[in-house]
């Protein structure tokens, strides 16, 4: 065993244990580990303007025949090109399907949600379950379902896709593996879900999945939180979206939810340990994140990175905003590493 002498030094230290993979904790400095949580990720806002105009461009030269999906995806200016990611946790992406398109039937370990922004009557099918799409409809895929797009009306389909991409990816398990056929049989509806999630319920038979929100009973929910008094402070009227099947998050790893903002509202300052990414449904606002302030409209996207201070306000004097939401809380708390503070 060698032993230290006189003419040792760190650097040599240092030298010699990289030699043999070897590290010491004195490289990360006097100060250790940081006294708060730090992220890559910044601030950042995404235009819708710029976000359609790539995706009718891609319309044009992107064919769904030489190319598994037709998607733009949003990229942090924070963090490493090479993986395109929005954060480090979850990925915020936009897909196109043209009347009379397919995108075949895949499935993969990222789990991944579906929220449409423009366009009617295409559908996506889940684990042979039809999905028809309208705007404002939340429709998700987990982790290794079987699913596919069609769009058999006479327009195109818009919606955002968010996935726990980045998280999937930094736990080697990134996987994917294309259905037998380019389309995946329909063997019922999402109709015919909600019968059985309703029949569940009252005889107490569980329910053997659930993957689609409709707008139209999510927005009577919505409207009643409004009217209500129980406002929040940090993020106005606040609807999380439930997994009927088990009570909890929408998915394991991505927490959906919609906030309404009153016409002039202004919500107080506050930060957590979780980062969200936020979509516009509808309206125009403000939000200021650190020290940086964002203007945004319907379409455009922003992400607020963890432990940054941050407050919205609807600049309109008359017309109410609505965000949708995606955050990585689930995966915090299953660790016990969520905290907020105002």
């Amino acid at each position: 065993m060698k032993r230290a002498t006189r003419s040792d030094s760190v650097a040599l230290l240092d030298r010699d244990m990289a030699g043999k993979n070897l590290s010491g904790y004195w490289r990360l400095g006097m100060e250790g580990l940081p006294p708060q949580p730090m992220t890559a990720v910044e601030p950042c806002l995404w235009k819708w303007a710029d976000v359609h105009e790539s995706l009718v461009r891609a319309g044009e030269v992107i064919s769904l025949e030489d190319s598994e999906r037709r998607v733009v995806r949003l990229v942090n200016p924070g963090l490493n090109q090479q993986r395109a990611f929005a954060t480090h946790t979850i990925q915020i992406s936009f897909q196109y399907v043209k009347p009379g398109e397919n995108a075949r039937a895949h499935r993969h370990t990222p789990a991944a949600l579906r929220f449409v922004v423009q366009g009617s009557g295409a559908y996506t099918t889940v684990n042979g379950q039809q999905c028809v799409m309208e705007p404002g409809d939340l429709i998700l895929t987990p982790k290794l379902t079987w699913h596919d797009h069609s769009n058999d009306s006479k327009e195109p389909m818009l919606w955002l896709d968010g996935l726990d991409f980045p998280l999937v990816t930094a736990l080697h398990q990134i996987m994917q593996e294309r259905y037998s056929e380019r389309r995946q049989p329909i063997k019922k509806s999402s109709e015919e879900v909600m019968d059985q999630l309703g029949a569940s319920k009252r005889h107490g038979v569980p329910l053997a999945d659930f993957f689609h929100y409709k707008w139209r009973d999510t927005e009577k929910a919505l409207r009643a939180l409004a009217q209500s008094p129980v406002r929040d402070r940090f993020d106005g009227y606040l609807l999380e979206y439930r997994n009927p099947l088990t009570g909890g998050p929408t998915m394991t790893t991505i927490q959906c939810a919609l906030q309404v903002l009153p016409p002039g509202d202004e919500t107080e300052p506050h930060r957590h340990t979780s980062t969200v990414i936020y979509h516009v449904f509808r309206g125009k606002g403000t939000t200021q994140i650190g020290e940086r302030r964002f203007d945004w409209e319907r379409g455009d996207s922003f992400v607020v990175p963890l432990w940054y201070n941050h407050r919205h306000l609807n600049r309109s004097s008359s017309e109410e905003a609505i965000l949708f939401s995606m955050s990585d809380a689930p995966v915090l708390k299953a660790l016990d590493l969520y905290r907020e503070e105002s």
